[in-house]
């Protein structure tokens, strides 16, 4: 017993047993683990997100360089900017210069496979000290479909789609044909959490899901 002023004062001599303390501290490690999980899920979905977006301002980056008439080192493009997607390298897409005006961007229009138009250069047109851009996509994201059309390019190599002055008018193609909308997915891995974009022949640029 203690004493305070001639008053007996009961000791409380209770705490924690040793099982009390493990299984308060597997709680602990329990709800930690599931917060950092969510956390990490959370951040995922929104670097995702973000670099959808980023891919529709970088398209409408290259529609506002046509429009203003941006050079490409000395001089302003024939073709006008346009955006570039290499199947073959889904981590990644390039703002370029298209040096080559096509003769015609109507869509459905069929070129000759030697002709050239809307074939990317990327040692004549991609040259980032002339002002186009390599766009690296964040760590665990990549390109997983493109379509042109209904027709499934994935595997088909390259896709552009580019803005032609003055207007900008709106061209997109896989080098051979052209079509009136494209979609874009990009796929996180982790969760295979997807995102689209679709571009269509008036330029309208947005994010669909």
């Amino acid at each position: 017993m203690v004493y305070l002023f001639g008053a007996k004062l009961k000791q409380n001599k209770a705490g924690f047993t040793l099982l009390e303390m493990v299984t308060s501290m597997a709680l602990i490690v329990v709800i930690t683990t599931v917060f950092i999980a969510n956390y990490r899920s959370s951040n995922k979905r929104t670097d995702l997100t973000m670099t959808a977006q980023k891919l529709v301002a970088d398209i409408h980056a290259a529609q506002n360089n046509t429009l203003g008439l941006v050079k490409y080192g000395d001089e302003v493009p024939a073709g006008g900017w346009g955006i570039n997607f290499n199947t073959s390298q889904p981590d990644r897409y390039v703002v370029f210069a298209d040096l080559d005006r096509p003769a015609s961007s109507e869509p459905g229009q069929i070129w000759p496979a030697d002709s050239g138009y809307m074939r990317y250069d990327a040692t004549t047109e991609g040259l980032e000290n002339q002002g186009a851009r390599a766009v690296a996509l964040p760590a665990g994201i990549s390109i997983n479909g493109i379509t042109i059309g209904t027709t499934n390019m994935t595997q088909s190599g390259q896709v552009n789609v580019s803005f032609l002055p003055p207007d900008p008018k709106t061209n997109i193609s896989n080098g051979i044909t052209t079509s009136t909308v494209m979609t874009v997915t990009l796929k996180e891995a982790r969760e295979g959490a997807i995102k689209t974009i679709r571009v269509n022949f008036l330029g309208l640029v947005e994010v669909i899901n």
